[in-house]
């Protein structure tokens, strides 16, 4: 008879972020099997290694944001979802700690320039969602999508937000910096294409 598992693979998934939260790039195996009370069988027996383990936990983490993008779409005004895009950086990094630091492990391009073994699927347009919502707003907000369209929406709703957050990820996002971000978001979403 199989034994059960002990452990779900979200329950190893949380370890693994709470890990990075911890130690960022530094976290291991070990980190992770002590968090979960486990012997280090039980992360490979999911996992192949531990690049693979966490770069599952990144990719967990970035679904995790995208799943933010459906609310955007109900926003009327293109300029207003535009800069309420840009807010999604601090409201997930404020909500999110955890997640929001695992996503500064990684590089998209990296990992899929050499992706651990049995992830380039999960790898495959896992960041097509982004570039489907800023093409979504550079139509919506200058009628047609352009170059300069897409990289005026790019760096009001993810550039200049993440810009504005990154030395603070993992920790505690002040609430007094979604005023400026907001301004500057807004500020960009104003310039014509």
């Amino acid at each position: 008879m199989v034994k059960p598992a002990r452990f779900t693979t979200d329950q190893v998934l949380d370890a693994a972020t709470a890990a990075v939260h911890r130690h960022w790039r530094a976290a291991t195996v070990a980190h992770v099997t002590t968090l979960l009370d486990a012997p280090s069988g039980s992360i490979y027996h999911r996992f192949a290694s531990r690049d693979a383990l966490f770069a599952s936990a990144w990719i967990r983490a970035v679904r995790r944001y995208h799943a933010q993008f459906d609310e955007i779409r109900e926003v009327r005004d293109p300029i207003e979802a535009i800069v309420e895009t840009g807010m999604l950086i601090p409201h997930f990094c404020r909500q999110h700690p955890q997640d929001a630091r695992m996503l500064t492990v990684f590089r998209y391009r990296d990992l899929v320039a050499d992706p651990p073994a049995g992830l380039l699927d999960d790898l495959r347009d896992l960041n097509a969602p982004v570039a489907q919502l800023l093409s979504y707003l550079a139509e919506r907000r200058y009628g047609r999508v352009s170059q300069r369209g897409l990289d005026l929406v790019a760096l009001a709703a993810r550039d200049t937000p993440l810009g504005m957050v990154r030395s603070l990820i993992g920790e505690p996002i002040p609430e007094w910096l979604d005023e400026p971000v907001r301004t500057a978001c807004k500020a960009i979403a104003r310039l014509e294409d």
